[in-house]
């Protein structure tokens, strides 16, 4: 698991590497027809378990006591994991504009993860690794939570 190496105020850098289960896509804010963007956004949604066990920011200081569990986390190298995870004609799609997001749902490896806390809101960082998928019948995916 990941080993703390750097933390201030704003937030925290870990090194090693971490195995999560969740949903990973690229998506086009607002929609492929969106000009406003140049480039997809690539997040990493993870599930409740791995939520659970992946460092966050933890506000202890009385009377507040809250936990900033981390609900997305974008991936930093999105692009080339994506093409990695999904193969290169889906992630050409994606970046002509063809669909609004690519989206694929399995157990993956992060690493130079990094947790911060802004605006009240978690927010994390990370770069996908490895990614190891399970046959995609019957996935249920999972889309980033509206934030401020």
């Amino acid at each position: 698991m990941a080993k703390l190496v750097r933390q201030n105020d704003l937030s925290a850098t870990f090194s090693g590497e971490a195995r999560v289960s969740g949903t990973f896509m690229g998506i086009w804010p607002e929609g492929a027809t969106n000009r406003n963007y140049k480039e997809p956004d690539y997040v990493f949604v993870p599930d409740k378990e791995s939520s659970n066990r992946l460092p966050h920011f933890a506000l202890r200081e009385a009377p507040y006591a809250h936990d900033y569990k981390v609900r997305w986390i974008t991936v930093t190298n999105g692009q080339a994991a994506l093409k990695q995870a999904v193969g290169t004609e889906r992630v050409t799609k994606l970046l002509q504009r063809r669909v609004n997001h690519v989206r694929v749902t399995g157990s993956f490896i992060l690493g130079e993860f990094v947790v911060g806390v802004e605006c009240d809101a978690p927010w994390a960082r990370a770069k996908l690794l490895a990614t190891e998928l399970p046959d995609q019948v019957a996935v249920k995916h999972a889309f980033p939570p509206e934030t401020c």
